[in-house]
């Protein structure tokens, strides 16, 4: 039918969708139905049923480590995190003349029921909770809780070791008030330990707590505040993060990526690999575990990784003895992937600086980097790979990786005078803020290590079944991003996601590197009577490197199948006869994937083909 404008509308009533054909042209254009799942997180909107909702209750989020991402400011900072338990349940906390009233007073959020009473009978009164995260000398902790009291004014939050004493003597006094306030205090770990007391009242022998009263209490959160500090929880825009029986790690949703000009948020960083760090003291090479002539200054403040150091070869030389500070001897598997890299930036003389991936049975294979001009140099023949990330301002992430020929190995890096020479200059200059050297073919977000080697667990993004579309004859997904991948010769180098009940009924789409394959996208979906079907795209659609944009969208059916890769369509398949039931089947996001995710939609019609163009463009 026509309206008052002319445009003829006709609706699919199968598919869903409205298309709207312009009067006296062939121009076409889809107005694509809502989506009723849409992960957006970029703007951190999440719709799952075609209801508003948030990241915790559209996913579930899981790591069993800390992690670093980069903020809005350029700044490297902590994941959302909260290192202790039973952070809203004091009347399960350790208590010495204290009582609680649990869910008994309205919380700073204005919910009923929400907030703790906490009543000092004594002037020796406290409450106190222990966290078993461990922590390093020389880290920063912060601790915190929302409170509020119509007849307490000062209250004492104190630091105490676990097995250390010298981590006793923090504490501080902070005002309280009829209204909620956020009670906070940063201190520095003063002895490595297993573990942390966070304590509310009188702790002996630092204070006397002389006032007797009760206090309304919520939201008590204890999280690492060194590097550039910590990024607000997603879903609360604050720092709390809720907790329960153990510490929970966030999702590192707002991680921002340098493109050239500004900050940009490219969504949630997710990291599938779990990493190591074999670099002791990585932000330090003057400190212990650190070897070599190159010449490093004082610790300093002032870089995206918070602090940095000068480092200049001691004399000029016709080898690189004076240039060099490395970590070599460490453990490694021979015939296994390695990737060292360094953040850096050129202060004065040649800018140049290499990255030297050592090894017994192969010695110094090296890559070369132009911090000046931003220009990777070249390469020694057994470096596999090697390249350049811009953090701005001059600060370049350069990394090189090899494979091992031994088991033992490391890193070094390097001040030469130029692209592929192995001579040096006293004059030449660079300021060093981060070290890293992992098992891997590509660097992974920085892992903060003091003195020992430190593990990044993976992330886990799984999508529960309740908050899925499903249409017995009709799904359609799209997918945004940018990933960091090697060609490993892999058919699984990366998988985007992972909808699957069994080996014989999935929905899966990935990327492949086997053969003369680069980067070649795949849709697949497999139903036992049906058999596997699948679509291609081209072998060299895309090329490994560090944070390669894409955009894959596909449509599934019971007689179809089809995908389209940054707005290009591919040839459709029409030999399935039954879409596998996956309505009872949980989704795993980002089941194998390095890199940022901005956006994963799903509908339970048919887009069609163009309207999978449209959604993937």
């Amino acid at each position: 039918m026509a309206n008052s404008l002319g445009v003829s509308l006709t609706r699919r009533k199968r598919n869903k969708l409205v298309t709207i054909l312009l009067n006296g042209t062939s121009e076409k254009a889809i107005l694509i139905a809502d989506p009723k799942l849409a992960f957006k997180f970029k703007t951190n909107t999440y719709t799952t049923g075609g209801a508003n909702t948030t990241f915790s209750s559209a996913m579930t989020h899981t790591a069993a480590s800390n992690a670093t991402m980069v903020d809005s400011d350029g700044l490297l900072k902590w994941r959302p995190h909260n290192n202790i338990s039973k952070s809203n349940s004091f009347d399960t906390w350790n208590k010495t003349s204290t009582t609680v009233v649990a869910n008994n007073a309205v919380g700073p959020n204005g919910i009923a029921n929400t907030a703790d009473t906490v009543n000092f009978t004594t002037t020796t009164s406290n409450i106190y909770n222990l966290s078993t995260v461990a922590v390093t000398q020389g880290e920063k902790i912060t601790f915190a809780a929302w409170v509020r009291s119509d007849t307490i004014t000062s209250l004492t939050i104190c630091l105490n070791g676990r097995t250390q004493t010298p981590n006793n003597t923090p504490f501080a006094n902070r005002d309280v008030t009829p209204t909620w306030t956020l009670v906070t205090y940063e201190a520095s770990v003063q002895a490595s330990d297993t573990g942390l007391f966070f304590v509310f009242g009188h702790m002996q022998p630092n204070n006397v707590n002389t006032q007797i009263g009760a206090l309304e209490m919520y939201g008590a959160h204890m999280y690492r505040s060194d590097l550039g500090g910590m990024v607000n929880n997603s879903d609360t825009g604050d720092s709390f993060v809720p907790t329960t029986t153990a510490a929970v790690y966030g999702p590192r949703v707002g991680h921002h990526i340098y493109n050239g000009t500004a900050w940009v948020n490219e969504g949630i960083l997710h990291e599938s690999e779990a990493r190591t760090n074999l670099v002791t003291n990585s932000g330090n090479v003057s400190a212990a575990g650190w070897a070599g002539g190159l010449k490093p200054s004082s610790v300093v403040s002032g870089s995206p990784f918070g602090t940095y150091q000068e480092i200049s070869p001691v004399s000029t030389s016709s080898n690189m003895g004076g240039a060099q500070r490395y970590q070599i001897g460490k453990a490694i598997a021979s015939g296994s992937t390695y990737v060292g890299w360094a953040l850096v930036k050129s202060s004065s003389g040649s800018g140049w600086f290499d990255v030297n991936m050592y090894d017994t049975s192969k010695g110094n294979e090296k890559a070369w980097f132009d911090l000046q001009n931003g220009v990777v140099g070249t390469k020694e023949a057994l470096i596999i790979d090697h390249g350049m990330v811009d953090y701005g301002d001059g600060w370049w992430l350069c990394w090189a990786s090899a494979a091992a020929a031994s088991g033992s190995g490391g890193v070094s890096y390097e001040v030469p005078n130029g692209d592929g020479l192995g001579t040096c200059n006293v004059g030449d200059v660079i300021l060093i803020a981060g070290t890293q050297f992992e098992l891997g073919s590509t660097p992974s977000s920085y892992i903060s290590t003091a003195g020992a080697t430190v593990t990044r667990a993976a992330d886990l993004l799984t999508v529960p079944t309740a908050n899925l579309p499903y249409d017995s004859t009709n799904v359609s997904i799209q997918i945004d991003g940018k990933m960091t991948y090697a060609d490993t010769s892999n058919i699984n180098e990366v998988q985007l996601y992972f909808w699957t009940l069994n080996g014989s009924n999935y929905i899966i789409t990935r990327l492949g590197t086997t053969g003369f394959r680069t980067g070649q996208p795949s849709f697949l979906q497999r139903q036992t009577t049906s058999g596997n079907d699948f679509v291609n795209g081209h072998t060299s659609t895309y090329s490994p490197a560090v944070n390669v944009p894409f955009n894959f969208a596909s449509r599934h059916g019971d007689t179809f199948i089809n995908g389209s890769v940054d707005g290009t369509l591919l040839i459709a398949n029409t030999t399935p006869t039954i879409l596998p039931d996956l309505s009872a089947t949980n989704l795993r996001l980002g089941f194998n994937f390095m890199g940022t995710i901005g956006q994963f939609r799903m509908w339970d019609v048919d887009l069609e083909d163009s309207g999978i163009v449209e959604v993937s463009t």
